[in-house]
Protein backbone atom coordinates (compact mmCIF):
# COMPACT_ATOMS: atom_id res chain seq x y z
CA UNK A 1 0.00 0.00 0.00
CA UNK A 2 1.09 3.59 -0.53
CA UNK A 3 0.13 6.72 1.35
CA UNK A 4 -2.07 9.29 -0.43
CA UNK A 5 -2.02 12.58 1.45
CA UNK A 6 -5.21 14.54 2.06
CA UNK A 7 -6.52 17.86 3.33
CA UNK A 8 -9.54 17.94 5.60
CA UNK A 9 -12.47 20.18 4.61
CA UNK A 10 -15.24 21.15 7.06
CA UNK A 11 -18.62 22.46 5.88
CA UNK A 12 -21.18 22.82 8.66
CA UNK A 13 -21.32 19.34 10.21
CA UNK A 14 -19.83 17.51 7.24
CA UNK A 15 -16.17 16.60 6.86
CA UNK A 16 -14.53 15.50 3.65
CA UNK A 17 -10.99 14.99 2.38
CA UNK A 18 -9.35 16.33 -0.77
CA UNK A 19 -6.51 14.55 -2.56
CA UNK A 20 -5.29 13.47 -5.98
CA UNK A 21 -4.25 10.16 -7.45
CA UNK A 22 -3.83 8.49 -10.83
CA UNK A 23 -7.16 8.41 -12.66
CA UNK A 24 -6.36 4.89 -13.91
CA UNK A 25 -5.94 3.71 -10.32
CA UNK A 26 -8.86 5.61 -8.84
CA UNK A 27 -11.38 4.21 -11.31
CA UNK A 28 -10.39 0.66 -10.31
CA UNK A 29 -11.85 1.25 -6.83
CA UNK A 30 -15.22 2.64 -7.95
CA UNK A 31 -18.43 0.65 -7.60
CA UNK A 32 -18.55 -0.70 -11.14
CA UNK A 33 -22.14 -1.92 -10.78
CA UNK A 34 -23.10 1.70 -11.41
CA UNK A 35 -22.23 1.15 -15.07
CA UNK A 36 -25.06 -1.30 -15.70
CA UNK A 37 -27.76 -0.65 -13.13
CA UNK A 38 -30.21 2.15 -12.30
CA UNK A 39 -28.57 4.74 -10.07
CA UNK A 40 -29.61 5.36 -6.49
CA UNK A 41 -28.06 8.84 -6.34
CA UNK A 42 -26.83 9.60 -9.88
CA UNK A 43 -27.99 10.13 -13.43
CA UNK A 44 -27.75 7.17 -15.86
CA UNK A 45 -24.36 6.48 -17.42
CA UNK A 46 -24.13 7.50 -21.10
CA UNK A 47 -21.57 5.57 -23.14
CA UNK A 48 -21.38 8.41 -25.67
CA UNK A 49 -20.42 10.87 -22.93
CA UNK A 50 -17.66 8.54 -21.71
CA UNK A 51 -16.20 8.41 -25.21
CA UNK A 52 -16.43 12.19 -25.61
CA UNK A 53 -14.46 12.79 -22.41
CA UNK A 54 -11.90 10.14 -23.29
CA UNK A 55 -11.42 11.77 -26.70
CA UNK A 56 -11.08 15.17 -25.03
CA UNK A 57 -8.43 13.86 -22.63
CA UNK A 58 -6.51 12.29 -25.53
CA UNK A 59 -6.37 15.72 -27.21
CA UNK A 60 -4.48 17.22 -24.21
CA UNK A 61 -7.70 18.08 -22.36
CA UNK A 62 -7.47 18.77 -18.65
CA UNK A 63 -10.11 18.04 -15.99
CA UNK A 64 -9.87 20.76 -13.37
CA UNK A 65 -12.86 19.84 -11.20
CA UNK A 66 -12.75 17.21 -8.46
CA UNK A 67 -14.61 13.89 -8.52
CA UNK A 68 -16.88 13.63 -5.45
CA UNK A 69 -16.88 10.17 -3.88
CA UNK A 70 -18.13 8.46 -0.73
CA UNK A 71 -16.49 5.40 0.82
CA UNK A 72 -18.56 2.24 1.19
CA UNK A 73 -17.21 1.07 4.55
CA UNK A 74 -14.85 2.25 7.27
CA UNK A 75 -12.28 -0.51 6.79
CA UNK A 76 -11.08 0.57 3.34
CA UNK A 77 -9.76 4.00 2.40
CA UNK A 78 -9.85 4.99 6.06
CA UNK A 79 -8.30 8.34 6.90
CA UNK A 80 -5.48 8.93 9.42
CA UNK A 81 -3.93 12.13 10.68
CA UNK A 82 -0.23 12.78 10.26
CA UNK A 83 1.22 13.52 13.70
CA UNK A 84 1.64 17.20 14.63
CA UNK A 85 0.21 18.50 11.35
CA UNK A 86 -3.00 19.38 9.54
CA UNK A 87 -2.28 16.75 6.91
CA UNK A 88 -4.13 13.44 6.63
CA UNK A 89 -3.46 10.30 4.64
CA UNK A 90 -5.10 7.08 3.55
CA UNK A 91 -3.59 3.78 2.48
CA UNK A 92 -4.07 3.26 -1.26
CA UNK A 93 -3.48 0.01 -3.16
CA UNK A 94 -0.39 -0.54 -5.31
CA UNK A 95 -0.29 -4.25 -6.19
CA UNK A 96 -2.82 -6.28 -8.15
CA UNK A 97 -3.72 -8.19 -4.98
CA UNK A 98 -4.38 -4.93 -3.15
CA UNK A 99 -6.48 -3.53 -5.98
CA UNK A 100 -8.55 -6.72 -5.97
CA UNK A 101 -9.12 -6.35 -2.24
CA UNK A 102 -10.07 -2.66 -2.56
CA UNK A 103 -12.33 -2.80 -5.60
CA UNK A 104 -15.85 -1.39 -5.10
CA UNK A 105 -14.51 0.82 -2.30
CA UNK A 106 -16.51 3.96 -3.05
CA UNK A 107 -19.63 5.38 -4.67
CA UNK A 108 -19.41 8.32 -7.07
CA UNK A 109 -21.57 11.25 -6.03
CA UNK A 110 -20.50 13.61 -8.81
CA UNK A 111 -18.24 13.08 -11.81
CA UNK A 112 -19.02 9.48 -12.77
CA UNK A 113 -18.61 10.19 -16.50
CA UNK A 114 -15.26 11.89 -15.92
CA UNK A 115 -13.97 8.98 -13.86
CA UNK A 116 -15.40 6.07 -15.87
CA UNK A 117 -13.87 7.52 -19.04
CA UNK A 118 -10.59 6.16 -17.63
CA UNK A 119 -11.78 2.54 -17.62
CA UNK A 120 -9.51 0.24 -19.62
CA UNK A 121 -12.03 -0.17 -22.43
CA UNK A 122 -12.58 3.61 -22.68
CA UNK A 123 -9.27 5.36 -22.04
CA UNK A 124 -7.47 6.58 -25.16
CA UNK A 125 -4.27 8.15 -23.80
CA UNK A 126 -1.08 6.09 -23.78
CA UNK A 127 -0.22 4.23 -20.58
CA UNK A 128 3.04 6.19 -20.34
CA UNK A 129 1.18 9.47 -19.80
CA UNK A 130 0.54 10.52 -16.21
CA UNK A 131 -3.00 11.73 -15.56
CA UNK A 132 -4.11 12.48 -12.01
CA UNK A 133 -7.60 13.39 -10.86
CA UNK A 134 -8.53 15.40 -7.81
CA UNK A 135 -11.16 13.86 -5.58
CA UNK A 136 -13.26 15.06 -2.67
CA UNK A 137 -13.96 12.06 -0.43
CA UNK A 138 -16.71 11.68 2.17
CA UNK A 139 -16.46 8.86 4.70
CA UNK A 140 -19.38 6.40 4.53
CA UNK A 141 -22.06 8.98 3.70
CA UNK A 142 -25.68 7.88 3.99
CA UNK A 143 -27.77 7.42 0.84
CA UNK A 144 -29.62 10.64 1.73
CA UNK A 145 -26.32 12.54 2.00
CA UNK A 146 -25.16 11.13 -1.33
CA UNK A 147 -28.38 12.27 -2.98
CA UNK A 148 -28.16 15.72 -1.40
CA UNK A 149 -24.58 16.17 -2.57
CA UNK A 150 -25.49 15.13 -6.11
CA UNK A 151 -28.49 17.50 -6.04
CA UNK A 152 -26.43 20.42 -4.76
CA UNK A 153 -23.44 19.95 -7.07
CA UNK A 154 -25.74 19.90 -10.09
CA UNK A 155 -28.79 22.00 -9.22
CA UNK A 156 -26.93 24.89 -7.64
CA UNK A 157 -24.59 25.39 -10.59
CA UNK A 158 -25.53 27.81 -13.37
CA UNK A 159 -24.55 26.29 -16.68
CA UNK A 160 -22.26 28.25 -18.98
CA UNK A 161 -23.99 29.48 -22.14
CA UNK A 162 -23.26 27.08 -24.99
CA UNK A 163 -22.49 30.01 -27.29
CA UNK A 164 -19.75 31.17 -24.90
CA UNK A 165 -18.35 27.64 -24.78
CA UNK A 166 -18.22 27.76 -28.59
CA UNK A 167 -16.12 30.94 -28.32
CA UNK A 168 -13.73 29.19 -25.93
CA UNK A 169 -13.44 26.16 -28.22
CA UNK A 170 -12.52 28.52 -31.05
CA UNK A 171 -9.80 30.20 -28.98
CA UNK A 172 -8.43 26.82 -27.89
CA UNK A 173 -8.51 25.37 -31.42
CA UNK A 174 -10.92 22.67 -30.23
CA UNK A 175 -13.86 23.16 -32.60
CA UNK A 176 -15.85 20.11 -33.69
CA UNK A 177 -15.86 19.17 -37.37
CA UNK A 178 -19.25 20.84 -37.84
CA UNK A 179 -18.00 24.00 -36.17
CA UNK A 180 -14.83 24.02 -38.25
CA UNK A 181 -16.95 23.86 -41.40
CA UNK A 182 -18.96 26.98 -40.59
CA UNK A 183 -17.34 29.08 -37.86
CA UNK A 184 -15.18 31.17 -40.21
CA UNK A 185 -18.06 32.00 -42.55
CA UNK A 186 -20.13 33.05 -39.53
CA UNK A 187 -17.29 35.36 -38.49
CA UNK A 188 -17.25 36.84 -42.02
CA UNK A 189 -21.02 37.31 -42.00
CA UNK A 190 -20.70 39.21 -38.74
CA UNK A 191 -17.75 41.41 -39.68
CA UNK A 192 -17.75 42.13 -43.43
CA UNK A 193 -19.30 45.40 -44.59
CA UNK A 194 -21.24 43.71 -47.40
CA UNK A 195 -22.98 41.20 -45.13
CA UNK A 196 -26.69 41.62 -44.32
CA UNK A 197 -25.87 40.13 -40.91
CA UNK A 198 -23.02 42.50 -40.05
CA UNK A 199 -22.83 43.03 -36.27
CA UNK A 200 -26.03 40.98 -35.72
CA UNK A 201 -24.31 37.73 -34.70
CA UNK A 202 -23.34 37.06 -31.08
CA UNK A 203 -19.93 35.41 -31.27
CA UNK A 204 -19.42 34.93 -27.52
CA UNK A 205 -21.26 36.43 -24.55
CA UNK A 206 -21.66 40.00 -25.81
CA UNK A 207 -25.12 41.58 -25.85
CA UNK A 208 -26.70 42.26 -29.25
CA UNK A 209 -30.31 43.38 -29.33
CA UNK A 210 -32.21 40.86 -31.43
CA UNK A 211 -28.92 39.14 -32.26
CA UNK A 212 -28.41 35.63 -33.60
CA UNK A 213 -26.08 33.35 -31.66
CA UNK A 214 -23.13 32.01 -33.63
CA UNK A 215 -23.98 28.52 -32.42
CA UNK A 216 -27.51 28.85 -33.84
CA UNK A 217 -26.20 30.01 -37.23
CA UNK A 218 -23.70 27.14 -37.39
CA UNK A 219 -26.38 24.57 -36.61
CA UNK A 220 -28.74 26.00 -39.22
CA UNK A 221 -26.06 26.13 -41.94
CA UNK A 222 -24.96 22.60 -41.05
CA UNK A 223 -28.48 21.19 -41.19
CA UNK A 224 -28.88 22.48 -44.76
CA UNK A 225 -25.33 21.31 -45.63
CA UNK A 226 -24.52 24.67 -47.18
CA UNK A 227 -20.82 23.88 -47.44
CA UNK A 228 -21.55 20.86 -49.64
CA UNK A 229 -24.20 22.25 -51.99
CA UNK A 230 -24.11 20.62 -55.41
CA UNK A 231 -21.66 18.00 -54.16
CA UNK A 232 -18.95 20.65 -53.81
CA UNK A 233 -16.76 21.63 -50.89
CA UNK A 234 -17.32 25.37 -50.81
CA UNK A 235 -14.62 27.62 -49.41
CA UNK A 236 -15.41 30.06 -46.61
CA UNK A 237 -15.27 32.96 -49.08
CA UNK A 238 -17.69 31.27 -51.50
CA UNK A 239 -20.10 30.43 -48.71
CA UNK A 240 -19.90 34.02 -47.47
CA UNK A 241 -20.67 35.46 -50.91
CA UNK A 242 -23.46 32.95 -51.52
CA UNK A 243 -25.22 33.59 -48.19
CA UNK A 244 -24.77 37.37 -48.45
CA UNK A 245 -26.21 37.53 -51.98
CA UNK A 246 -29.00 35.16 -51.01
CA UNK A 247 -30.11 37.02 -47.87
CA UNK A 248 -29.77 40.37 -49.68
CA UNK A 249 -32.12 39.01 -52.36
CA UNK A 250 -34.68 38.11 -49.72
CA UNK A 251 -34.34 41.58 -48.18
CA UNK A 252 -35.13 43.29 -51.48
CA UNK A 253 -37.97 40.91 -52.34
CA UNK A 254 -39.60 41.27 -48.89
CA UNK A 255 -38.81 44.97 -48.54
CA UNK A 256 -37.36 44.61 -45.03
CA UNK A 257 -33.76 44.57 -43.80
CA UNK A 258 -32.85 41.59 -41.63
CA UNK A 259 -31.17 43.86 -39.08
CA UNK A 260 -34.36 45.94 -38.78
CA UNK A 261 -37.61 45.16 -36.99
CA UNK A 262 -40.95 45.14 -38.78
CA UNK A 263 -44.09 44.87 -36.65
CA UNK A 264 -46.00 42.61 -39.05
CA UNK A 265 -43.19 40.62 -40.70
CA UNK A 266 -41.36 40.19 -37.39
CA UNK A 267 -40.09 36.63 -38.14
CA UNK A 268 -38.01 37.97 -41.03
CA UNK A 269 -35.58 39.62 -38.62
CA UNK A 270 -35.57 36.73 -36.14
CA UNK A 271 -33.69 33.45 -36.10
CA UNK A 272 -36.91 31.69 -37.16
CA UNK A 273 -36.97 33.63 -40.43
CA UNK A 274 -33.27 33.02 -41.03
CA UNK A 275 -33.82 29.30 -40.46
CA UNK A 276 -36.66 29.30 -43.01
CA UNK A 277 -34.57 31.07 -45.64
CA UNK A 278 -31.50 28.86 -45.18
CA UNK A 279 -33.63 25.70 -45.32
CA UNK A 280 -34.78 26.92 -48.73
CA UNK A 281 -31.28 27.77 -50.00
CA UNK A 282 -30.55 24.27 -51.41
CA UNK A 283 -33.69 24.52 -53.57
CA UNK A 284 -32.54 27.88 -54.96
CA UNK A 285 -29.07 26.43 -55.58
CA UNK A 286 -30.47 23.43 -57.46
CA UNK A 287 -32.73 25.69 -59.51
CA UNK A 288 -29.81 27.93 -60.47
CA UNK A 289 -27.76 24.86 -61.42
CA UNK A 290 -30.54 23.49 -63.65
CA UNK A 291 -31.02 26.88 -65.30
CA UNK A 292 -27.26 27.50 -65.54
CA UNK A 293 -27.64 30.78 -63.68
CA UNK A 294 -25.33 32.51 -61.27
CA UNK A 295 -26.85 32.93 -57.83
CA UNK A 296 -26.80 36.64 -57.18
CA UNK A 297 -29.13 39.11 -55.53
CA UNK A 298 -31.02 39.85 -58.75
CA UNK A 299 -31.64 36.17 -59.51
CA UNK A 300 -32.89 35.48 -55.98
CA UNK A 301 -35.27 38.46 -56.07
CA UNK A 302 -36.77 37.33 -59.37
CA UNK A 303 -37.23 33.74 -58.16
CA UNK A 304 -38.86 34.81 -54.89
CA UNK A 305 -41.24 37.25 -56.50
CA UNK A 306 -42.19 34.74 -59.17
CA UNK A 307 -42.92 31.88 -56.78
CA UNK A 308 -44.84 34.17 -54.40
CA UNK A 309 -46.82 35.68 -57.28
CA UNK A 310 -47.83 32.19 -58.44
CA UNK A 311 -49.58 31.81 -55.05
CA UNK A 312 -51.24 35.19 -55.37
CA UNK A 313 -49.21 36.82 -52.61
CA UNK A 314 -46.08 38.92 -52.15
CA UNK A 315 -42.82 37.90 -50.50
CA UNK A 316 -43.78 40.12 -47.56
CA UNK A 317 -46.92 38.03 -47.03
CA UNK A 318 -44.76 34.94 -46.48
CA UNK A 319 -43.52 36.49 -43.20
CA UNK A 320 -46.52 38.65 -42.22
CA UNK A 321 -48.01 36.79 -39.25
CA UNK A 322 -50.81 39.39 -39.10
CA UNK A 323 -51.71 38.99 -42.76
CA UNK A 324 -54.45 36.91 -44.34
CA UNK A 325 -52.10 34.38 -45.95
CA UNK A 326 -50.55 33.13 -42.71
CA UNK A 327 -53.81 33.45 -40.78
CA UNK A 328 -55.46 31.17 -43.34
CA UNK A 329 -52.80 28.53 -42.69
CA UNK A 330 -54.33 28.05 -39.26
CA UNK A 331 -50.90 27.97 -37.61
CA UNK A 332 -47.97 30.32 -37.23
CA UNK A 333 -45.31 28.55 -39.33
CA UNK A 334 -42.55 30.39 -37.45
CA UNK A 335 -43.63 29.19 -33.99
CA UNK A 336 -41.09 26.35 -33.70
CA UNK A 337 -38.46 24.46 -35.66
CA UNK A 338 -40.80 21.73 -36.93
CA UNK A 339 -43.42 24.03 -38.49
CA UNK A 340 -40.60 26.18 -39.93
CA UNK A 341 -39.13 23.08 -41.58
CA UNK A 342 -42.52 22.09 -43.02
CA UNK A 343 -43.11 25.65 -44.26
CA UNK A 344 -39.69 25.70 -45.94
CA UNK A 345 -40.31 22.31 -47.56
CA UNK A 346 -43.64 23.51 -48.97
CA UNK A 347 -42.11 26.63 -50.50
CA UNK A 348 -39.06 24.70 -51.72
CA UNK A 349 -41.35 22.31 -53.58
CA UNK A 350 -43.16 25.27 -55.18
CA UNK A 351 -39.81 26.65 -56.26
CA UNK A 352 -38.76 23.30 -57.74
CA UNK A 353 -42.01 23.03 -59.69
CA UNK A 354 -41.57 26.47 -61.15
CA UNK A 355 -40.72 26.64 -64.85
CA UNK A 356 -38.18 29.03 -66.25
CA UNK A 357 -40.67 30.56 -68.72
CA UNK A 358 -40.07 34.24 -69.36
CA UNK A 359 -36.68 34.09 -67.64
CA UNK A 360 -34.25 36.33 -69.50
CA UNK A 361 -30.76 34.77 -69.38
CA UNK A 362 -29.22 38.07 -70.44
CA UNK A 363 -30.85 40.18 -67.71
CA UNK A 364 -27.74 40.90 -65.70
Amino acid sequence: MKKVYLLEVRQNNEKSYIGSVSARDLVRLATTQELNEPQEAQRPIEAKRLDEISEYVMKDGTIATAIVIGTCDSNRLSVHKVDNSDIYYMDFPETEEEFEKYKNSFFIMDGQHRLFSFLEDRIKIDSSIDYDLMFNMYITPTLRTRRLIFKNTNEKQKSVASNLLLWFRKQLNMLSDKEKNYHTVVELLNSEAGSPLKSKIIMGAERVSGGFKAEQIINILSKSKIKFLGGQDLSDEKMYRLISEYISGWEEAVGVKIIEKDRNAAPFSKISGFRFMILMLPAFFDKAMSEKQTINKKYIVECIRKVASAEGITAYDMFNTNGEYIKNLGINPFSAETPITIYAEEWSNRLKNQTSDNFDPLAY
